[in-house]
C-alpha cells in the first residue's frame, strides 16, 4: 500500500479523525484525544528515530496503539524492560517490511509498527484500529 491509500482508508472509515502534518509525516488525531495520535505515518528518519531506515525511496512506517493484552500476547516475551526504547536491543530488525513489530521507541506503551504494509497486512490490523477507535468515540 501507499501512504495515500492508508490515509484515504483511515479518513473514509474513521470519520472524526483530523490530520496534523509535519512535512510528509501524518498524525491522525481523534477530537476526544488531541494529545496522542490515533495513528501515525512516518515517511523519513529524524533525529529521534532512524530505526526503520525510512529515508529509502518509497518507504514509510505505520504506527498505532494496540490493547495491552493483544500487545503482550504478540510481543510480551521479547523483553521485561520498561520505558522508552525498551525494544531497541532485543534483536528486532525494524527495517523489515510488511511485518507487525513493537514500535522501536514506544513499544512499552503498546504501540506497534509496520514498514510498508501490504494490503493484506493492513486489513489484518483494521480490527485493532476499530477497537481503539471505539474506545475513543466513547470518551
Amino acid at each position: 500500500m501507499t501512504t495515500e491509500e492508508v490515509k484515504s482508508y483511515l479518513l473514509e472509515n474513521f470519520k472524526s479523525l483530523n490530520i496534523v502534518k509535519a512535512e510528509e509525516d501524518m498524525f491522525f488525531m481523534h477530537p476526544n484525544n488531541d494529545k496522542l495520535p490515533f495513528v501515525t505515518i512516518l515517511t523519513k528518519d529524524n533525529e529521534y528515530d532512524s530505526f526503520s531506515n525510512l529515508d529509502r525511496n518509497g518507504f514509510f512506517r505505520l504506527n498505532f496503539c494496540m490493547d495491552k493484552e493483544t500487545f503482550k500476547s504478540n510481543f510480551g516475551y521479547l523483553t521485561e524492560k520498561k520505558g522508552l526504547e525498551a525494544f531497541i536491543n532485543v534483536g528486532i530488525d525494524f527495517t523489515k517490511e510488511d511485518t507487525l513489530l513493537p514500535h522501536p521507541t514506544y513499544g512499552s506503551m503498546n504501540w506497534v509498527c509496520v514498514v510498508n504494509p501490504s494490503e493484506e497486512t493492513f486489513m489484518s490490523i483494521i480490527k485493532h484500529l476499530e477497537s481503539s477507535f471505539q474506545v475513543l468515540e466513547r470518551n
